[in-house]
Parts: C-alpha cells; structure tokens; sequence
C-alpha cells in the first residue's frame, strides 16, 4: 500500500488520542482526509484544533463519505452502541479500522464484526494504547526479564470522577456496563504486563450513588483466575472525588515468586522489590506511538492479525463475560468464544 487515507466516523471518545499521533507522525504516506458524523448532533469543533484535521471535510451522511473518499482506515469513535454496526460497514467497505473500546455490546455484535472483518480481509485495533505508557511498558519489561519470577497475584485499580456523564450513559442498551467501557483499561493493564491470558471470571457490580443514570454502575469488582494458575483483582469506579489532582488513577500491584511491584500510571511512578534488594523505583523511559505499528503493518501490506487485534477482539470477550458474571451473579468461563 503506497499511501494510507485516514476518516474518522464519529466525533465522540478518544478519537483524539488518533489525532495527537497524527499531528506529529513523520510518514507523509499517513493522512487523514475526512471525517464523517455518525449521529446528527455530532461537533467537529475540537478537531479542528488538531493540525492533522484542520482542512479534513466534513460529510454529513457517514455512507457518503465511505462511497466518495473510500478510505483505507475508519476511526470509529462514537456512542458505544453504534461502534460494532459502524466498523461492520466499514469493514465491508474495505476500511481497516481504528476503534473505540469495547469493539460491541454484546457478544453476538463482536462475532458479526468478526466475521465481517475475516470476510473483506482487514484488520482492527481498538483505542488501547495501555502497552506504550512508560510505566506499565517499564513494568512488562520486568515480568519479562524475570525479576520478580512467576506471576502470583495481580491487583489492578482504575478510578474516575463522575464529572459529566451523559444522559444515554444511564441506559445500558447504549451505554453497555462500566466493566466494558473503564474495566476494559484494567484487563488491559494485568494482560499486558503479566503476559497471562484469564481463564474465569466473577464478577459485581452497583450504582450506589448517582441515580441520575440508574443503569451506569459506579463500582464494580472482578476476580479472575489466570492460565499459570495465579489469580488477579480489578476494582473500577466512578468515586473518585471532585477535589483529586486528577481526573482518574491507574494502578497496577503485581506480585511474583521473587518479588514485587507497583505500577502507578496516575503518578509516573514504578517501585519493585525483591527477594534480594530492598525496595527502589525503576527509570522509565518514552515509549513510541501507538498506532504507528498498525500504520507500518498495513503501508507493508501485511495480511496476518496483528497482536493488538487480537487483543482488542480477547479482552472485549472478557469483558462482556465479567459483566455477564455480574449481572447473572455466577462464575464464568472466558476460556471459550461462546458462552
């Protein structure tokens, strides 16, 4: 592929986090050349601050835009519940795709997108860009080079304030569950690290304090068990409060045979001890940009999923399985596509 023509469909998410990559990224063969409105009432505003967007057109009718421009990569980045239909149409306009998490709301929505995405042959990764952060890729390296030995335990946290919420936020047939739109990062976070895939869930959830949006769950908990046998927690919530220095905190413990570690993405921070020295915080370094991989992947004309898609794909079925769990307050097996 000479060239790869960037649209966003959607103006909703983290569709930034594309933007501020592309704003800086070298390559002259990657350019964004449109953007599309997936609901009416959709801004493009913001966008336009990004230098990447500023001159992009702007369709009303996101159909036209696949038909006219036809684009090589959909950023979808829109209400959740329109996420899998979109990437559906544009996978069978012949768009790779760049997606919001979770890729769909329900496990049947995520076979169709991935059938329709082996059926036209392109690729997808989703708006997770947790393995480039400088701590929790500083905090990998670590599990990889064995220092803190096997993997035991994981205890991983990600807390936000409630600020503004919209108001489809309190229906879950939009909205789609806190464990799928903030547990998500947190799978993300153990995974990536501790290189484990989960083998069962169980999972609870409430809304204790915002009944304003009745069907948005403002805590959640997650036990899982882990393929070597070790176990992890997740904690999410929406209680951080209004006065906190930031808008969320990131955590992640993880506890091996020779040691341990706390990952504190919030405050930059990474502290290991171990069997033989006392506890010490670990240098991190900057990490490339996310999406460049994918860029590169496709500009090389390659075919074959790469590990940031099958990612995207696992981790949304854990997490419609964890929210499964909760609703229907029984341990499940993630082991199996199906339920």
């Amino acid at each position: 592929m000479a060239k790869l023509r960037i649209a966003c469909i959607g103006a909703w998410g983290h569709w930034d986090s594309v933007l501020r990559e592309l704003d800086h990224f070298p390559d002259p063969r990657v350019e964004l050349v449109a953007l599309a409105k997936a609901l009416p009432d959709e801004d493009f505003t913001d966008f336009r601050k990004h230098p990447s967007a500023a001159t992009a057109p702007v369709f009303e009718d996101y159909r036209r835009m696949l038909r006219e421009v036809e684009p090589d990569v959909a950023v979808i980045s829109t209400r959740l519940d329109l996420i899998a239909s979109l990437a559906i149409e544009a996978a069978e306009a012949g768009c790779h795709l760049i997606c919001k998490k979770p890729l769909a709301l329900t496990h049947e929505g995520l076979a169709e997108l991935a059938s329709a995405m082996r059926a036209n042959g392109v690729q997808c990764v989703a708006m997770l860009g947790n393995r480039v952060h400088p701590v929790l890729a500083a905090a990998k390296k670590l599990v990889d080079e064995g220092v803190i030995g096997e993997v035991v335990l994981a205890n991983a946290r990600k807390s936000y304030k409630w600020g503004e919420r919209p108001e489809w936020f309190g229906k879950r047939a939009i909205y789609g569950g806190t464990i799928g739109w903030v547990g998500i990062h947190g799978l993300d976070f153990i995974h990536t690290v501790t290189g484990q895939d989960f083998v069962q869930v169980a999972a609870m959830q409430s809304n204790k304090l915002h009944p304003e949006r009745p069907e948005c769950e403002d805590n959640a908990v997650l036990m899982l068990k882990l393929a070597n046998g070790g176990h992890a927690t997740l904690s999410m919530d929406y209680l951080r409060p209004a006065a906190a220095a930031t808008h969320g905190n990131d955590y992640l413990r993880v506890v091996g045979s020779k040691g341990a570690m706390e990952a504190d993405m919030s405050n930059g921070r990474l502290i290991v001890t171990t069997q033989d020295q006392p506890q010490r915080e670990i240098a991190t370094a900057p990490t490339g940009p996310f999406y460049a991989e994918f860029y590169e992947h496709l500009l090389q004309g390659k075919t074959d999923p790469m590990p940031d898609m099958r990612k995207a794909f696992y981790l949304t079925h854990v997490a419609l399985c964890a929210r499964d769990s909760a609703d229907e307050q029984r341990m499940f097996d993630v082991r199996s596509t199906t339920r």
